[in-house]
């Protein structure tokens, strides 16, 4: 169903995808190929009605994924240097993360080593962080006399861990190591590398015993709650919620 050359895609069990990196002598960054080809399978996820979970890993023991290679992506005298080609990979990696976010599958990330820049901004995109002991997440935008704000990085990591660490984060471009990122909360799992591809699948199973309609309008649900500023209005969305799951668990059952 998934055939592709710069991306691994497996189906390991029923209702579980694991999309893996393979460039793991590049550090598991972006080249053009691997990015369309990433861009291309979140693409189809949004008519895949069979995938309930989907895994994202990264091949090697150095790093999930670093993001982007702008060597690869902008090979050209000048490309990078462009606005208007500049600005038309930036929409691509918009819609990217937009794609991990509102993905009807709940979508784990399993990261260790090095997850830096686009590496790290799909780990705030996803819906459960899993990570190993010797995981590194950074975006060292201003290193590179970038603004911090890319990939939508200044609105998720906020949210997810609080404003000051993460303008900490954000402005120094420092490493967020394994202790910071279960005790911010960032993580719900730590485990050694070794471990953390079967943790990922053992927490996908669980996931995928559960009822695709239940998953998905769970999942919308809690995007949804981003936006909302109103306990009262929070509680109407959360109560139409439950009345649609019910609706297409009795579907189910009578068919």
């Amino acid at each position: 169903m998934y055939d592709y050359e710069h991306i691994r895609v497996e189906l390991p069990e029923p209702g579980i995808a694991v999309m893996s990196f393979i460039r793991p002598e590049k550090l598991n960054s972006w080249s053009r190929e691997a990015f369309d080809d990433m861009l291309h399978f979140f693409r189809l996820l949004k008519a895949d009605d069979e995938t309930k979970v989907l895994i994202i890993r990264g091949e090697g023991e150095r790093a999930f994924c670093t993001g982007a290679d702008f060597m690869s992506l902008f090979p050209g005298e000048g490309d990078r240097d462009s606005v208007a080609k500049s600005y038309a990979f930036q929409e691509e990696l918009r819609e990217l993360i937009v794609l991990v976010h509102e993905a009807k599958q709940v979508v784990i990330t399993a990261a260790h080593g090095y997850a830096v820049g686009g590496g790290f901004f799909l780990t705030m995109a996803s819906d459960i962080r899993l990570i190993a002991y010797d995981v590194r997440f950074s975006c060292p935008l201003l290193k590179m006399s970038m603004s911090c704000g890319d990939l939508g990085c200044a609105y998720m990591l906020p949210r997810l861990i609080g404003d000051g660490v993460a303008r900490d984060i954000l402005l120094t471009g420092r490493y967020m190591l394994a202790d910071e990122a279960m005790s911010l909360g960032y993580a719900s799992g730590c485990y050694p590398l070794s471990e953390l591809d079967n943790a990922a699948l053992e927490k996908a199973k669980v996931l995928a015993g559960y009822s695709k309609e239940a998953l998905r309008y769970s999942k919308q649900l809690l995007n949804m709650m981003e936006s909302v500023d109103s306990l009262d209005t929070a509680i109407k969305i959360e109560n139409r919620n439950q009345q649609l799951v019910k609706a297409f668990n009795r579907e189910n059952r009578n068919k």
